[in-house]
């Protein structure tokens, strides 16, 4: 699962919402979310400077009336040892004091230890650089607010007689090479790690994973040639200067200390560099004593023109150049970015949506309607296979607000009655075949022929995995229902069972298809497990066709056969033909029916309120003319079970 918390452009309604808040301070004390007070702000500290949102007609910055209004007292945050060993937050910490009255107190971590004092409350704010536990932090509740204010790039470093010879490498195959040479036992290959689960250290290991190495087996502890520091940045660069060593280094930490070191940079592009850093406030709903106001105030701070001036401009006069870039209009909630770096941050809870990846770019766009309407919620964004988005919640202990599937029966007979007490059907879906102008046969094939074309020597399809995604377990099922709607009863033995570890049975009436282990050969069936992966895929020309449903198909723009309302899994009225295919999961037996969307929210929900205004919102006219855009059906009114909320009622059928 990969996290989308692309939080929306603020109209003028969150405007003012910002400069009632600003008023609220300026009046005096104000209970916090978590029952505590903030100290009154005096009226005679310094001028304000003002807050930058992004204009939606022109995408570019124009400067609100709201200012970031000037308080007191102490903000605790915790950092990421590269931000603080280049003395960018010494210099913060004098500006913000002397400008805005308020005391940041600074503790230097790995971004692994940052986050743990975090959670223990020990700080208002997180100044981090690891996307990856970023998004674990936050879908676990303890996040909010989360912006992306600067960014530079990782380094490869070393000895300028480079023994490795990895100079102008790709990263990956930089690191596969000093390994390579550090395991035969060079005495001057070496490689000198952090060590230390920070930022620096996760994205070293996203390195060696892409170089098909699993950090744990075939790196850690395999030889000298590789040092584990368990220090700061600084404090390893200074290490691998005096062992000769290579070390991955954010380059605005290799830029303080350059002047110390024998290293120089030897790798220096390649898209695993890139190095984004991101500010976050602790929910107050979560840990309790957290400083939320001034939290949001600095993040405001951070992301306003003052702020990215601020930071863009620090170690130019010394180091003839930005040791970070603030991040433009032009590159919020884009690639390779994917994060809000322009909006004021006012939340003051969560909204957390784990959802089916089917409807990730419908409930993306849902993001700025909600954020009008809500201004004091945080939407976030988890996509996932539907199973597995329900298992975080009934398996793991995880606290979601929303669940949606794919498949509107994983929450009646995998959540209900202990984790929801009732559920809504929301949006309707269609099985299709999806292909590109290179994919074999793409001029000739039709809802008629589609199967002659797929088992045609060397041409390949593919699904995502059936045990844990609807989407998947759909594929062999479409095909068995084809089976006897063409009446071609070799269609699941050529496509399915001969490319592939699922089986088929025949009992009661019933076709019961085994996707328990669906390990295939590769070469006809293919089993993709993320989007990313089966865009690769199909953009390489790896595979020919993708088996999925109507709008994950436009999404990836994709070419499309529509097929019969007797296999597409589209149509209600024909659930009695569906049902004669079920598909025997790892966790269950599910029984075919139409393609019906379920949305719940869980009776252990952090923000119940929060939750069930984003499935009222779904339910709206505003919210279905959204997902019909997306590529889903309408399904008005919508249809559910269980002890529906009043909230929902007026969108109900049984209303």
């Amino acid at each position: 699962m990969v996290m989308s918390n692309h939080r929306s452009q603020f109209t003028l309604f969150v405007l003012v919402a910002v400069v009632l808040t600003a008023a609220l301070f300026m009046a005096g004390c104000t209970q916090t979310p978590s029952g505590g007070t903030t100290t009154p702000v005096p009226t005679t500290l310094p001028a304000t400077t003002q807050v930058p949102v992004v204009n939606q007609t022109a995408n570019v910055t124009t400067v609100p009336t709201a200012p970031i209004v000037p308080g007191v007292g102490t903000l605790k945050i915790a950092t990421t040892t590269s931000l603080y060993d280049t003395k960018l937050l010494d210099a913060v910490q004098d500006f913000y004091k002397t400008k805005y009255g308020v005391d940041l107190k600074i503790t230097s971590q790995g971004t692994g230890k940052a986050i743990e004092l975090a959670k223990k409350g020990d700080v208002d704010l997180l100044l981090v650089h690891s996307p990856s536990q970023e998004s674990a932090f936050i879908e676990d509740g303890y996040g909010l607010n989360p912006r992306c204010f600067a960014y530079n790039y990782f380094l490869i470093v070393g000895p300028e007689s480079d023994p490795a010879g990895i100079k102008g490498m790709k990263p990956e195959a930089a690191f596969a090479k000093i390994m390579e040479l550090g395991k035969k036992g060079d005495a001057k290959v070496m490689f000198a790690s952090r060590g230390d689960n920070s930022g620096t250290h996760t994205a070293e290991k996203s390195i060696w994973s892409l170089a098909k190495k699993n950090y744990t087996t075939d790196v850690q502890k395999s030889g000298k040639w590789y040092i584990e520091t368990g220090k700061s940045m600084g404090e390893t660069l200074q290490l691998a200067n005096e062992k000769g060593a290579y070390t991955l280094t954010d380059e605005g930490t290799f830029l303080a200390f350059k002047s110390k070191l024998g290293l120089v940079p030897l790798v220096t592009e390649g898209d695993a560099l890139l190095n984004r850093y991101s500010a976050i406030s602790i929910n107050p709903g979560k840990v309790k004593g957290v400083n939320l106001a001034e939290a949001n105030r600095f993040i405001t701070w951070l992301v306003s023109d003052e702020g990215k001036q601020f930071v863009g401009n620090y170690g130019k006069d010394t180091y003839g150049k930005s040791l970070f870039t603030p991040l433009g209009a032009d590159q919020c909630g884009k690639a390779p970015f994917n994060c809000d770096c322009m909006n004021p941050a006012v939340a003051e809870r969560p909204v957390i949506v784990y959802h089916a990846g089917s409807l990730g770019t419908a409930f993306k766009q849902m993001v700025p309607a909600f954020d009008k309407a809500n201004p004091k919620y945080d939407l976030q964004l988890f996509s996932s296979a539907s199973q597995v988005a329900v298992d975080k919640v009934t398996k793991n202990g995880k606290q979601a607000d929303v669940v949606a599937s794919a498949d509107n029966f994983l929450i009646p007979q995998y959540m209900m009655p202990k984790y929801a007490d009732s559920y809504v059907n929301f949006a309707k879906n269609r099985m299709v075949i999806g292909f590109t102008n290179n994919s074999t046969g793409a001029s000739t094939i039709t809802k008629d022929n589609w199967y002659d074309v797929l088992m045609q020597d060397g041409v390949t399809f593919m699904g995502s995995n059936p045990n844990t995604d609807p989407g998947g377990y759909r594929v062999p099922m479409m095909v068995q229902l084809a089976e006897r709607y063409y009446g071609k009863d070799f269609l699941f033995d050529k496509l399915i069972r001969e490319h592939s570890s699922i089986t088929r049975d025949f009992n009661n009436g019933k076709y019961i298809i085994d996707v328990r282990n669906p390990k295939t050969d590769g070469k006809k069936y293919i089993i993709y497990e993320t989007a990313d992966e089966a865009a690769n895929l199909m953009n390489t020309g790896k595979v020919d066709y993708r088996i999925g449903y109507e709008n994950v198909m436009k999404d990836a723009g994709l070419k499309y056969i529509t097929l019969p309302e007797e296999i597409d899994l589209s149509d209600q009225q024909k659930d009695k033909i569906y049902s004669t295919v079920q598909v025997k999961r790892a966790t269950g037996t599910d029984t075919g029916s139409a393609i019906l969307y379920g949305v719940t929210v869980p009776t252990n929900a952090m923000n119940k309120d929060g939750g069930q205004k984003f499935v009222a919102m779904l339910l709206a006219s505003d919210g279905q003319a959204i997902l019909e855009k997306s590529g889903l059906i309408k399904n008005t009114p919508a249809t559910g079970g269980g002890n529906i909320s009043e909230m929902f009622k007026p969108y109900m059928a049984t209303a």
